[in-house]
């Protein structure tokens, strides 16, 4: 009797740990990193952009750079976690973005050239340091019975994020000029920062070798992960950089525009990420069936937007998109979590080669596009995030083996 008793104390135990992990984390990446991650997600590719003489071909080549040096330093950077411990990176990630948003502060037209380079290092460094602890520490904090909620309730911040950050980072832009953004933005950083430091540490440590994870990399096994993140990396990156760049060529460069009106498109898809995340937990709820329907709908999205010419098509396009994207990402994020946690003493490494083939998969993406801008109108290299989309469905063939 009281050896049952004290297991259901330590099963109670983890699961407050659990519980508690996922809030802390969720505090301090989603809501107060997020608050930062909305305001210059969407205006970071356009300053960029402007800076570099509005080349799609310079700037879809420096992100496809950074994609492809995050790849090849991943492996190397694990051991700086493994000593540091997965939870307190986070600390060591927020001091690198934190020292990113200061490299933007301080660019101009006139030192841009220069400054690319330190940029590149803090952002590679950010990464290296942040998406695999994070990630890991999501897998091993979320509860299986209601990971879907937990990351709808995920996106549903990001989108509450979404539809605030924008249309105050054109004000500040329009008003006060990018400065003033990157100042703001630094502050919730540090915030951030300091935010991470109270997410509970998780006995977590990354073993394999670089020969290892390559090896793991191209097992057959994997096929399907592997190609499944490669190609929700390729759509990402299509939604994070052309299309920000789209809009301002579409809007004629008015900032408060480009706020608004993704503002306005965001706002209304809140709830539908909320309702989305408890149908996935019902039992009997398919997500395979879910991405399988969605994803295509999601391609047809992106074929949508080759053809848009006005402010209203955006709205009307980005709406229908926006919508469609919450069955697409969240149903395919869900799979992944599932499939993550189901590692056990290898979630860090599972994650490791998830982080590879998705910013392989970006890289591939923003290459092809910044050729195909030699040759034709930036809309019409959207054809690479349909290709992608449909390419998602793949992640879960993987879970059958």
């Amino acid at each position: 009797m009281q050896s049952t008793a004290n297991a259901l104390r330590d099963t109670k135990g983890r699961f407050q740990k659990k519980d508690t992990g996922f809030m802390q984390l969720f505090i301090s990446k989603r809501l107060i990193h997020g608050a930062a991650a909305a305001l210059g997600g969407l205006f970071v590719p356009i300053f960029l952009y402007e800076n570099l003489g509005e080349s799609f071909f310079v700037v879809g080549g420096y992100y496809a750079m950074l994609s492809l040096m995050y790849a090849l330093c991943i492996v190397p950077g694990m051991r700086v976690t493994n000593w540091l411990g997965f939870s307190r990176t986070l600390v060591l990630s927020g001091l690198c973005i934190i020292a990113t948003y200061t490299i933007l502060f301080f660019m101009t037209p006139e030192n841009v050239l220069l400054m690319m380079w330190p940029l590149a290092l803090a952002i590679v460094a950010f990464r290296v340091w942040h998406w695999v602890p994070f990630k890991t520490d999501f897998a091993l904090f979320t509860t299986a019975s209601k990971r879907g909620r937990q990351v709808s309730l995920s996106y549903a911040a990001i989108a509450f994020m979404g539809a605030i950050g924008p249309i105050a980072a054109g004000f500040i832009i329009a008003n006060a000029g990018y400065s003033a953004l990157f100042g703001t933005i630094i502050v919730l950083l540090i915030a951030a920062t300091i935010s991470y430091a109270y997410v509970p540490e998780t006995p977590t440590h990354f073993d394999w070798s670089l020969k290892e994870t390559w090896k793991q990399f191209r097992s057959p096994k994997l096929r399907g992960l592997v190609v499944g993140e490669f190609a929700f990396g390729a759509e990402t990156i299509v939604n994070v950089v052309v299309w920000p760049i789209f809009l301002y060529q579409i809007l004629n460069g008015d900032m408060f525009s480009i706020g608004a009106l993704s503002t306005v498109i965001v706002g209304v898809t809140i709830i539908l990420q909320l309702l989305l995340g408890r149908y996935l937990d019902k039992k009997g709820s398919s997500k395979e069936k879910t991405l399988r329907n969605a994803s295509v709908l999601y391609a047809i999205g992106w074929v949508f937007k080759i053809f848009v010419l006005s402010t209203a098509q955006v709205f009307f396009v980005g709406l229908y998109h926006n919508v469609v994207k919450i069955f697409t990402q969240t149903p395919f994020t869900a799979i992944i979590y599932d499939m993550s946690a189901g590692q056990g003493s290898l979630v860090d490494e599972y994650t490791v080669l998830r982080e590879m083939a998705n910013h392989i998969g970006r890289a591939a993406s923003l290459l092809a596009v910044a050729t195909l801008t030699l040759f034709i109108p930036l809309g019409y290299t959207f054809v690479v995030a349909v290709v992608a989309s449909l390419l998602l469905n793949m992640v879960y063939t993987a879970q059958r083996v």
